[in-house]
């Protein structure tokens, strides 16, 4: 496409909370629109997404998907799960991105952009991370992404595909559903730290995101092979973006911090309860990261190389999202 408006693209894992805004965003930018998840849509996709429950792991499905394609948008993954096993990250975030690879090959695409994540650093040491900062993943989902990544560039390599990676930080906006599971525990004043809050966090916001996903395939060829941070206006603590969520919502920011090892083990029984009910359990041992880890990012590749620029600081973003859902309830 090199950004021409009318090409046909499609976007895998498309009912997920980033490809559900990011499909009808294309289709609104004049671009023909295909869509494929495992699940149905949760938002309205609009008359101008051909939507198509597939499983990216089906090849045949898969190469008929790919007719015609200009671009991919590789979205599909395993990740908030917390039941999911090794082989189903496995399968899903590697297996079947390199068969995307091959398959896009043989139909002859011109670009695919593969959404991996910030995950992949795990604990930032030294932030704000670049590009070529350590990879430290620690739990299946990041492990599975940045393997991902690895397979994905060997097979472009061989069978001379065109791609770039974007690793896109702390997503937020309508119909998240971490965002929403943090709205409701603050309206419900049930929101707790765990350990001080001061460990680092970038969000962006959800139509930043999409924008520098555009803009990575819009990019010409000299960004092949290249791997892109995407992270919004700025980075801050934890306790400061729960803060500016809490603000938005006019409620009380939270000033209980529970220990680590009191988190850890409610996060465990939480998760033993749930795997018997077959729910999501309301805080996990990968929460811990949440509230442990540090991330925060250096865009400036992006900036320099995709044109990418945020412009949704997080007090505007929170009170979109508070005021869309006020509005839907």
């Amino acid at each position: 496409m090199t950004g021409s408006k009318g090409s046909r693209v499609l976007v895998t894992g498309a009912a997920g909370f980033v490809g559900s805004h990011f499909a009808p965003y294309l289709a609104g930018r004049g671009f023909e629109v295909r869509a494929i998840d495992v699940h149905p849509p949760a938002r309205p996709q609009g008359s101008g997404v051909d939507f198509r429950v597939q499983d990216i792991r089906e090849l045949q499905g898969l190469a008929q998907a790919l007719e015609g394609v200009d671009t991919v948008f590789n979205l599909a993954s395993v990740h908030l799960d917390v039941h999911a096993t090794p082989a189903q990250f496995e399968s899903v975030n590697v297996k079947a991105l390199e068969q995307l690879i091959e398959l896009s090959a043989a139909a002859r695409v011109r670009r695919v952009v593969q959404v991996s994540s910030v995950g992949v650093y795990g604990h930032v040491a030294h932030p704000p991370a670049a590009e070529d900062a350590p990879l430290n993943p620690d739990n299946d989902y990041e492990r599975t992404k940045a393997a991902g990544e690895e397979a994905a560039r060997k097979a472009a390599r061989r069978m001379g595909v065109d791609l770039v990676i974007v690793r896109p930080s702390w997503v937020y906006g309508v119909g998240c559903p971490r965002t929403a599971k943090l709205i409701r525990s603050l309206r419900k004043g049930r929101f707790f730290f765990i350990g001080r809050g001061n460990n680092l966090r970038h969000p962006i916001y959800i139509d930043d995101l999409s924008a520098a996903l555009e803009l990575a395939a819009a990019a010409g060829p000299e960004v092949s092979g290249h791997i892109f941070n995407i992270a919004g206006p700025r980075w801050m603590t934890v306790e400061e973006m729960v803060g500016e969520f809490a603000r938005a919502l006019q409620v009380s920011p939270p000033a209980f911090h529970a220990p680590r090892w009191l988190g850890l083990t409610v996060g465990w029984a939480a998760e033993q309860v749930s795997a018997v009910l077959g729910a999501e359990p309301p805080v996990s041992r990968r929460t811990l990261a949440f509230f442990e880890n540090d991330n925060a990012f250096d865009i400036r590749a992006a900036r320099q190389s995709l044109g990418f620029e945020p412009k949704t600081d997080l007090p505007s973003g929170a009170r979109e999202v508070i005021a869309s859902c006020s509005g839907a309830g």
